[in-house]
């Protein structure tokens, strides 16, 4: 057919359609792409909020009587004895990894965890992890190299491989004899 005889306005339709379909594949693109990041920033959020939960529910709880015994011979403090437990049902810590800082005036002392007695007041499983309801009585021994004496305040710091601590500051009373148990508030 010669080019004179052609109807240009089914040419321009044709056209129209092809724009219009192409403008409707790259909206639907672009709406794909906007959905994908959409749906990645709310997970990013969701994990952050979770993450900030964790964190604000992974406190450990002193009890708020601490004990000490004093030695026979020094007249220096042998043994600290604290209960802990959570504050919340979102955390759990494994008692064999906490770390144990007491520091004065005069020397910081970090305790293995081979220096520490857990006596499990209210356990529910039996086994070494610190869980929400359960209350461990922890007994720092062999504290006589710390020089804590009559008289003497200490801060005792502890410390969860999870990253929660706990810390108090206690003082013993003067005129305190050998081979003493003292409660601290």
């Amino acid at each position: 057919m010669p080019r004179e005889g052609w109807n240009r306005e089914a040419s321009s339709g044709l056209e129209a359609a092809i724009v219009f379909i192409a403008i409707i594949v790259i909206a639907s693109i672009f709406a794909y792409v906007v959905l994908g990041a959409g749906i990645f920033a709310s997970q990013k959020s969701q994990e952050v909020m979770h993450a900030g939960l964790m964190d604000a529910g992974s406190a450990l709880r002193l009890g708020d009587v601490v004990i000490v015994k004093m030695d026979s011979s020094r007249d220096l403090v042998e043994r600290i004895v604290f209960d802990l437990e959570t504050m919340t049902d979102l955390a759990a810590f494994d008692m064999g990894s906490m770390t144990y800082t007491i520091a004065t005036k005069e020397k910081i002392v970090t305790l293995p965890p081979g220096d520490v007695t857990l006596t499990w007041r209210y356990p529910k499983d039996g086994g070494p992890v610190l869980e929400a309801g359960e209350v461990v009585m922890v007994e720092l021994r062999k504290l006589e190299s710390v020089g804590i004496g009559p008289g003497d305040t200490f801060t005792l710091g502890i410390t969860a491989a999870e990253g929660a601590t706990a810390s108090l500051t206690r003082t013993v009373p003067s005129g305190i004899g050998k081979n003493a148990y003292v409660e601290l508030f």
